[in-house]
This record gives structure tokens, C-alpha cells and sequence, in this order.
């Protein structure tokens, strides 16, 4: 445990962090705010605080997690609205209010839910990172499939049957090359700064269509690619982003407001859930994430809210489904 010898804004300067490391998350002050280990030098760590730092004086506190910033995967994450270090905005408006409090924070996923957990491995197979263990109808639009985390391997010595389970249930169990036995939960956990592995990253080759004519004829997209919209305020970047959400050619999506205006964010978070799905005419927030970073908060937490959601993203694209991400910024 570390103590406050220089507060800068939302920079933090601790001494007594020997022993930590880079990007560690920590908790600053009496409060618990949040914060991540952004440089170290002896025993000095530079902390970025991801919350408002008004009242913390030196001699506060710094205690490090031993965890790098993190995201929990699992079943419930469609239809929720993160902020940008994936805390869960509406079940902590239930405990606080409308206005955030300093330091809250609740878990990502529900702990209590319980899911209906449908098998599709065998015990006795071989299994690697990425394989299909099994399948839970999340919502009526995306089925949710859970797989062996990035780094197990071994053969699949049990698996629960179909039935009911939270995401803590152990649901299968793998023994790994070195005798170890690890139990597997409906629920991973991962590094928003690395990015998950793949076996082979393909050619763009396929078009995204976006059902806007004058993108698709003028300005297309293609299926992995990448496409900026420039603009000055009032302009129509918003409601152009809202519209490839409803239409575009992906199966979920994933939209985070990295500093927009309030105002603006108030807008989508109202308009957003009143949305349909074209093909079906169901909620298109039940195969949607959203993450909310508004413009009053600090830079760095609009840049890891971006680190969220391409991490959500790639948790979805790895159970083979077309992914929308969209980024807005003003």
C-alpha cells in the first residue's frame, strides 16, 4: 500500500509502489476511487484516476489490486449500459440516484441470474481456447455462446448437464497438460489492453451493407474494415451512427459514447432502447451493448472506454458473429 504525495487533476503521484506494475488497477483515497498505474519509476507510481479527484490530499491511500483493468465476459452483457470501466450505470443508479457516486461500483454481470445452460461438448474431448463448451439463450435475438477461455487447454473431464446456472456455477471441468484440473464458469475475464487471440485474421473481402444508399453506393464498407465519419457540431455524425446500428449487416452491436456531449448522451440512452430491429421488430437493444463516456469525465476514462468495447467486441466476434463497433466521440 502506497501513499499520495501529488495530486495533478486526475493524475496521482504515490510513493511505497515498489513492487507493482504498469496498468495495475488500483483504488485511490478513503473513497476507492479507481485508478491505473500509468508509469513507474523506483518506488513512485503516476496513477490515472478515472474519477473525479476533488478532495483527495496527500497521504490518501494508493492500494494496488494485482489486476490489470479487466472486463468480465459472459451471459448478460446485451441490452446493459456500461460506463466506460465497465460499471453497470442503471444498477447503480438503483443504489445511488441519478448521480453517480465517487468510488461505487457494482459487478458487471448479474451474479444472481440464473441461465439456462445448454451442452455441446463432450467430456473426453480434446479442447482448446475458443472451443464451444456450450450455448445459453440470452435473448430472444442472440444466443450466447460459452466458450474455453484464450489460455486452457487439456481434455474436458466433465461438463454440467442442461439445467439452470449463474454465471460463479462451475459448468465444466479441464484437465491441462501439467495434471491441473481447472474449473471453467459461464463468466471470463480479460485485459481490456490485450487484445484476444485469433487464428487467422482475414482479407476484408465481404461488403458490410449498411442500408444507407448513399454510403453503400458512394462510400462502402467493408466487413472488417474501418470507416471514419468527419464533421463539424450538428452536422448529423450521431443520428448517421444510429441509423448503421438499426441496419447495418451485423448481428450485435457494440456503441460507445467516448466523450460526447450530456446532452447529447441523454438523447441516445432515451432514443436508443425505443429502436427496432428490422428483421424482427424486437428491441435492438437486446442484441446491443452500450457504453456511456460523457465529455465532463476524465480523458483517460473516454480512452478506456474504447478498450471496453473493442474487448466486448472481440468476445462476440469470437463466437463467430458479424460485430458493428462504433465509436462516438462528439
Amino acid at each position: 500500500m502506497g501513499k499520495i504525495v501529488r495530486v495533478a487533476g486526475p493524475v496521482v503521484v504515490a510513493k511505497g509502489m515498489r513492487g507493482s506494475q504498469m496498468y495495475e488497477l488500483v483504488k485511490v483515497g478513503e473513497l476507492n476511487l479507481i485508478g491505473e498505474i500509468i508509469r513507474l519509476q523506483e518506488d513512485l507510481a503516476t496513477v490515472q484516476v478515472y474519477e473525479e479527484t476533488s478532495g483527495l490530499r496527500p497521504g490518501e491511500k494508493v492500494v494496488g489490486t494485482g489486476q490489470l483493468l479487466s472486463v468480465e465476459l459472459g451471459p448478460g452483457l446485451l441490452t446493459q449500459i456500461y460506463d466506460g470501466i465497465q460499471r453497470p450505470l442503471e444498477i447503480i443508479k438503483e443504489s445511488t440516484g441519478d448521480f453517480i457516486a465517487r468510488g461505487v461500483s457494482a459487478p458487471a454481470l448479474p451474479r444472481g441470474k440464473k441461465w439456462s445452460f445448454i451442452p455441446k461438448a463432450k467430456a473426453g474431448s480434446k479442447v482448446v481456447g475458443g472451443d464451444l463448451l456450450g450455448e445459453v439463450p440470452e435473448t430472444p435475438l442472440v444466443t450466447h455462446k460459452v466458450m474455453v477461455p484464450p489460455d486452457v487447454e487439456g481434455v474436458l473431464e466433465d461438463i454440467a448437464p442442461e439445467g439452470e446456472y449463474t454465471i460463479e456455477d462451475v459448468i465444466a471441468k479441464v484437465r491441462t497438460p501439467d495434471g491441473s484440473v481447472r474449473e471453467l464458469t459461464m463468466m471470463q475475464r480479460w485485459p481490456v489492453r490485450k487484445p484476444r487471440p485469433y487464428k487467422v485474421k482475414l482479407d476484408p473481402v465481404e461488403p458490410l451493407l449498411t442500408g444507407q444508399r448513399i454510403i453503400d453506393a458512394l462510400f462502402p464498407i467493408a466487413k472488417g474494415g474501418t470507416a471514419a465519419i468527419p464533421g463539424g457540431f450538428g452536422t448529423g455524425k450521431t443520428v448517421t451512427q444510429h441509423q448503421l446500428a438499426q441496419w447495418a449487416g451485423a448481428k450485435v452491436i457494440v456503441y460507445i459514447g467516448c466523450g460526447e456531449r450530456g446532452n447529447e448522451m441523454t438523447e441516445m440512452l432515451e432514443r436508443f432502447p425505443e429502436l427496432k430491429d428490422p428483421k424482427t421488430g424486437r428491441p435492438l437493444m437486446e442484441r446491443t451493448v452500450m457504453i456511456a463516456n460523457t465529455s465532463n469525465m476524465p480523458v483517460a476514462a473516454r480512452e478506456a472506454s474504447v478498450y471496453t468495447g473493442v474487448t466486448l467486441a472481440e468476445y462476440f466476434r469470437d463466437m463467430g458473429y458479424d460485430v458493428a463497433l462504433m465509436a462516438d466521440s462528439t
